[in-house]
């Protein structure tokens, strides 16, 4: 007996939107980062990535709040480090949101102004644990639920990359709309550019190697033409990737930017939409999971 495969539902926009800022947070605080390595022209650049990176992973980790239901269910999450990726993000994610209060106080007060050394190493541990929050939400699916569409080490990969280009792009809009420096910001759009064309080669491997099992032939079916469809084609693909990148070879950076950050928060519930369990087999049997 073959019953229906269907999509979960436990995980929706909450999450999404947990995931997507906190690689948002991510991406854009390495841009601060590295911007402040670049001398004074890049200053404005460095101020505002790093002042996006705590506050965006903090608005983050409140949408998980509101999805677990509970601060009791939060801390629990940190339990286990030794066994749990879960325990191990929530780590991470910690010592970034922390690196990254003390590097906006440092920002805003000007305590590291003539202490270059020390601003340098503050940033070096930034970007690492900025990376391992990137990188973390997309480990985060394949390690909390059984499903073959999340379980691949392309996602932690295409969700990385697209974090760094949401979080450029976060830079980009705010640094137009504070009229930093231009050589800076269209410098910064030609790395987008780059990271935009990545990410389509990602995703299209990705999605590629859905053929593993069953069930990720099934997600892949519901991504690219059944119920989730209309949202990859249209919010992801067109609006999230193909316009950013035209935008910015056309030089309207601003928009693009705005364009790739809310086809970054749709790329994120395109994936959890498209997550469907595994079948329980015995013989030739199989009994869908009950859905949650």
């Amino acid at each position: 007996m073959n019953m229906e495969l269907k999509a979960q539902s436990k995980w929706g926009w909450l999450i999404a939107a947990y995931l997507f800022l906190a690689g948002l947070g991510g991406g854009a605080y390495v841009t601060g980062a590295v911007a402040g390595f670049l001398g004074q022209e890049w200053a404005d650049i460095a101020k505002i990535g790093i002042c996006l990176g705590f506050p965006c992973v903090a608005i983050g980790c409140l949408f998980l709040l509101a999805d677990l239901g509970s601060m009791k269910n939060f801390w629990r999450a940190g339990v286990k480090p030794s066994t749990s990726w879960i325990a191990r993000g929530t780590i991470i994610i910690t010592i970034f949101m922390i690196v990254g209060a003390i590097h906006i106080f440092a920002v805003v007060t000007g305590q590291f102004a003539e202490a270059a050394g020390a601003r340098n190493v503050l940033s070096s541990i930034g970007i690492v644990f900025a990376f391992g929050t990137m990188i973390y939400t997309g480990v985060l699916l394949a390690a909390s639920r059984p499903i073959a569409f999340w379980s691949t080490a392309m996602l932690p990969l295409l969700f990385l990359v697209s974090a760094l280009s949401t979080g450029m792009m976060a830079v980009i809009l705010i640094g137009s709309i504070a009229g930093s420096d231009s050589a800076a910001l269209h410098t910064l759009a030609q790395f987008d550019i780059m990271l935009i064309v990545l990410e389509i080669i990602v995703l299209v491997f990705f999605l590629q190697a859905t053929h593993r099992v069953y069930e990720s032939r099934a997600s892949a079916q519901l991504v690219l033409a059944g119920a989730v469809a209309p949202l990859f084609w249209w919010g992801v693909a067109v609006l999230g990737l193909l316009a950013p990148l035209l935008l910015e070879l056309l030089g309207v950076a601003w928009l693009a930017a705005i364009c790739g950050i809310i086809g970054g928060l749709f790329l994120r519930q395109v994936i959890l939409a498209g997550g469907i369990h595994a079948p329980l087999r015995a013989g030739r049997f199989e009994i869908a999971l009950p859905i949650v």
